[in-house]
């Protein structure tokens, strides 16, 4: 700030003259620098994010709004908001230097990114598969997702509670999801539907937690959980 601005006498308690704010708005001087990733926290975006996209896919998993067969309406929502929205606090982890947030984030973006590619390449027919072939790749994508999963969970046990047990159902989901087009049995898939509603709540869940210390409450609310390892 320029000299004119220091030398404003301007008390909080106190109202200030019309003169005094004029000369603090008039005053020259050099625009304020923007720090990129000065600060933030990127989970405020990414867990409401992953929880909406969890609640639209578990809800057309479970065939309460939608039949199965029109999975590919939750594209719009797993694609373009929980996809994009996740690679975005993705960046912002990485430019804070969070690299556990920014691999958890990015992993689960890259997920979701794919599963709508997948989504929409089947429904449109863009990869030109046979039918079985069709059944045989989504079972590859739930079944390589399920492994990278497992990995991710052993350093989220280092996280408190709730996000290690995110992991859990998503493992647990995409297993269902894998045995359903194993053996052919579309019920299974409902269960799935069920326990991606269950990581849906979770998500909403942390957040609430995550967004009232954003707000600066004394004591966050509701508990995240202890970490499972130290």
């Amino acid at each position: 700030m320029s000299e004119t601005t220091h030398s404003t006498n301007v008390h909080p308690e106190s109202v200030p003259h019309v003169q005094d704010l004029r000369a603090i708005v008039e005053a020259p001087g050099h625009p304020a620098s923007v720090v990129v990733g000065a600060g933030g926290d990127p989970l405020i975006l990414a867990l409401p994010i992953f929880a909406v996209g969890s609640l639209a896919l578990g809800i057309a998993l479970t065939g309460v709004m939608l039949p199965l067969a029109a999975l590919g309406a939750v594209v719009p929502i797993v694609l373009f908001a929980t996809g994009v929205g996740l690679i975005i606090s993705t960046v912002w982890a990485v430019l804070l230097g969070q690299t556990m947030v920014a691999g958890i984030t990015g992993t689960f973006g890259g997920f979701w990114l794919s599963l709508g590619g997948l989504l929409l390449g089947l429904t449109h027919n863009w990869f030109g598969l046979r039918p079985e072939v069709a059944v045989q790749t989504q079972e590859m994508f739930f079944i390589c997702w399920a492994c990278l999963f497992v990995f991710l969970l052993v350093p989220c046990l280092r996280l408190p509670a709730v996000y290690p047990l995110i992991v859990v159902l998503v493992v647990a989901a995409l297993a269902l999801g894998a045995t359903a087009l194993h053996v052919g049995d579309a019920s299974l898939f409902k269960f799935s539907g069920y326990v991606v509603l269950a990581f849906a709540a979770l998500g909403f869940y942390a957040f609430v937690n995550v967004g009232l210390t954003a707000m600066g409450a004394r004591k966050p609310f509701p508990p995240l959980g202890r970490p499972l390892l130290s």
